[in-house]
């Protein structure tokens, strides 16, 4: 027994001694990746990294700075669609390239039209990508974004996309990591989506959010429309919505949770029937002068469940106008019904009847009587 023992403890320290190690100073760890489209099938491929390098100035003569200075360098050229840009740019780095740390992932809009079905294969296929990974469509050059130096903020814009999209997602966002990303894509009766990001002179900003049939992006989310889909498709908080009730008058809400909930009927029938009951808590953050007290809480509560009801139902039949399912509807449909028939359902898709009830709690008008 002690013999097995002993033999077990050898064998896993011969294991230990195949692993490849990696020591932080020697390596340049790829924080970002840009891939903007040319044609035929070529690509402007762009990856960031931290580069530390020795400040010759150890201590900066006792005003406690380090006595290395860490600044982003990019490396950027033309390379054919769906290859790794670390391979590719390896040559050209001093040091040995790595995506252990790697952030974010972007794509300009002509490629997601164009498709990214070998970038998202290549991802889920590479044991080094971070589930956390942050995926986004550029509207402009992915180049630009990030290799521009004239940005408000100090920190790497690799942790700017990443704080932006992530600070965004706990708000009027829906989640969008990779995992969630890869889910979508490789999952049935659903289509995958990724937040739209736009450098705005010196900062950035989230403009919508892209919709994908399979793996090509061609249809944008926009402007309130965001917050409808991210009430459709997860429980949130802390997102805020606009409402205008009357020419120029406008109430400004912020919900306290949200939920929806969902029933289908005749679910392999030409025309399924899908019921959505959405149920939201929200405080009123500003109002026109006026416009709401305890009083008249009631009719605005309803006129907007009305509004909302319609905004839903728009954009599902915007949905089924471009034949994308980014809420999953399809897969709501299969777990309601007995032997569904999912072969048919993208025939079916675009004629199933959408029902929307809304019902709005504002639990605190920010006027007292």
């Amino acid at each position: 027994m002690r013999i097995k023992i002993l033999l077990l403890c050898l064998f896993l320290l011969l294991l230990t001694g195949c692993l490849p190690s990696n020591i932080i100073d020697d390596i340049l760890m790829v924080e970002a990746e840009g891939y903007d489209y040319l044609g035929k099938g070529q690509i402007m491929g762009t990856a960031t990294m931290p580069n530390y390098v020795e400040s010759g100035n150890p201590g900066s003569q006792g005003a406690g700075l380090p006595s290395t200075a860490a600044m982003m360098r990019y490396i950027s050229g033309v390379t054919y669609d769906g290859k790794s840009l670390v391979d590719k740019f390896q040559p050209e780095g001093q040091r040995q390239l790595k995506i252990g740390k790697i952030r974010v992932m972007l794509f300009d809009d002509k490629l997601a039209r164009h498709g990214l079905s070998k970038q998202l294969d290549f991802r889920n296929r590479d044991p080094d990508t971070p589930r956390d990974l942050t995926l986004a469509v550029v509207e402009g050059s992915t180049r630009e974004m990030l290799t521009a130096a004239d940005y408000q903020t100090q920190i790497p814009v690799s942790r700017y996309i990443q704080d932006l999209i992530q600070q965004n997602s706990q708000q009027n966002y829906p989640d969008s990591d990779l995992a969630q990303i890869l889910y979508s894509y490789y999952g049935e009766y659903m289509d995958a989506f990724m937040p739209i990001i736009q450098k705005q002179g010196d900062h950035l900003a989230l403009v919508g959010v892209a919709a994908f049939k399979k793996d090509k992006y061609v249809m944008k989310i926009d402007g309130d429309d965001v917050f409808v889909f991210k009430m459709l498709f997860q429980p949130f908080d802390q997102g805020v919505y606009d409402y205008e009730f009357a020419r120029g008058k406008h109430i400004a809400l912020r919900n306290v949770h949200t939920s929806a909930s969902f029933k289908v009927r005749n679910g392999n029938s030409s025309s399924p029937d899908i019921y959505a009951r959405v149920k939201i808590s929200a405080q009123v953050r500003q109002a026109f002068p006026g416009s709401i007290s305890k009083k008249n809480a009631d009719h605005i509560t309803k006129l907007l469940n009305r509004h909302l009801e319609w905004e839903a139902r728009q954009l599902v039949h915007r949905f089924q106008t471009y034949r994308v399912d980014p809420l999953g509807l399809g897969n709501t449909v299969r777990s309601f019904t007995y032997r569904f028939d999912g072969h048919s359902w993208p025939d079916r898709y675009p004629h199933a009847r959408f029902h929307c009830r809304v019902n709005v709690n504002i639990v605190q008008t920010g006027i007292s009587q």
